[in-house]
């Protein structure tokens, strides 16, 4: 049955080009409006399955299946809600679109691999978008679905283990081990680099004579958090990587709280020197006095790790290290952007996936020319 499946796609294939590519579009928009409800719940511990249809992020009403349709639904609704009319973030049609340009761009490229692999490839798309989103959006990688991504591409070693290496065509065992080592390693050396980058650059700040005023709100674009320590402005995306990160304010005088002998902000709280912990979501500002302040990170978030495993698992350990150099100038690029004010901050995760995207349609094909 599955030999016959494939036949009919090849020939159709090479009857119409267009035709599959535009079926896993379509199929691509329909699971990109699925990582919608991944992006939106996972990180807030909430079930993709219960309930089982969408809501208004909003009012929380149920949304109607025609209005969820993907694409569609967003624009026909002029980007409003029609429960309470609240505005619906261009963030999830673009997630569709996404998927979709994802899945039909697979198909083409990869139209001469079988449709077992173009789907495999197609999994490993949609978590490594989802991965993208969810640390873009909360700065923390989800290992769940990294191991989804990193399974889908150690199953295309096994039945594809020429997609890497036309030297290991008839080889599949020993592909899917070199696939294997190649993620671990992949992990491995982030793991080492997050580690030796918070030893030695991982801690910073400054002790004042006197002490000296400070506060915390959102920017005007509503953006970022901006800390404030007497003249210096700090962005809370470039002060945290992870939930593990974190700045200590000592000898404090807090609005609102009193003395403290010591505060300690992390990404997502306020805590203070009798135990008390305050999520900041609850807090529209914070100001008061401090004498001394400092930070300990990691020099590079240990998610990343997750994400070079999932690309390694793919693409190999080449790809690992093109995309931790094209990752570093992508992130360049992007913070040149953000200061001039055009967009918010990212970190690096979704750098990585964007790097390694360019590997998969072709960056060591135009590298190998390059050198030729």
């Amino acid at each position: 049955m599955y030999y016959l499946i494939e036949q009919g796609a090849s020939e159709l294939s090479y009857m119409y080009p267009w035709l599959l590519p535009c079926i896993f579009g379509l199929l691509g928009l329909s699971i990109g409006s699925y990582l919608n409800v991944v992006v939106y719940r996972l990180p807030r511990g909430l079930s993709t399955r219960e309930p089982k249809r969408s809501f208004c992020p909003s009012c929380r009403a149920a949304i109607p299946w025609y209005f969820n349709l993907p694409l569609i639904g967003w624009l026909v609704l002029l980007g409003r809600s029609a429960c309470c009319k609240t505005r619906i973030s261009c963030r999830y049609p673009l997630i569709e679109l996404s998927c979709g340009l994802l899945f039909a761009g697979i198909s083409w490229h990869f139209s001469y691999e079988s449709l077992a692999v173009q789907s495999l490839l197609c999994i490993w798309a949609a978590a490594s978008l989802a991965t993208f989103c969810i640390d873009w959006d909360q700065m923390v990688v989800l290992s769940s679905l990294t191991v989804i991504a990193s399974l889908a591409g150690l199953a295309i070693a096994y039945i594809a283990p020429w997609f890497n290496d036309a030297d290991m065509a008839a080889l599949p065992w020993l592909s899917l081990l070199g696939a294997g080592v190649a993620a671990g390693a992949g992990f491995a050396l982030f793991k080492l680099v997050a580690f030796l980058g918070g030893l030695f650059f991982g801690r910073k700040g400054k002790k004042f004579t006197n002490c000296v005023g400070w506060s915390l709100r959102e920017n005007d674009d509503g953006s970022d958090i901006l800390l404030r320590v007497e003249a210096e402005e700090l962005r809370w995306s470039e002060l945290f990587f992870e939930q593990s990160d974190k700045l200590t304010l000592r000898e404090v005088e807090l609005e609102g709280y009193g003395r403290q002998t010591s505060i300690q902000l992390s990404p997502t709280e306020l805590v203070l020197s009798d135990g008390r912990r305050i999520p900041l979501e609850q807090l529209v500002s914070l100001q008061g006095t401090c004498k001394s302040w400092q930070l300990r990170r990691a020099a590079m978030g240990s998610g990343d790790a997750w994400i070079a495993m999932s690309i390694a698992a793919l693409l190999g350990w080449q790809a690992v290290v093109f995309s931790l150099v094209a990752g570093s100038f992508i992130g360049l690029f992007w913070a040149v952007i953000t200061r001039v004010g055009c967009a918010k901050p990212m970190p690096f995760g979704p750098c990585l996936l964007l790097a390694a995207l360019l590997w998969l349609f072709g960056a060591g094909e135009w590298l190998n020319l390059l050198y030729a």
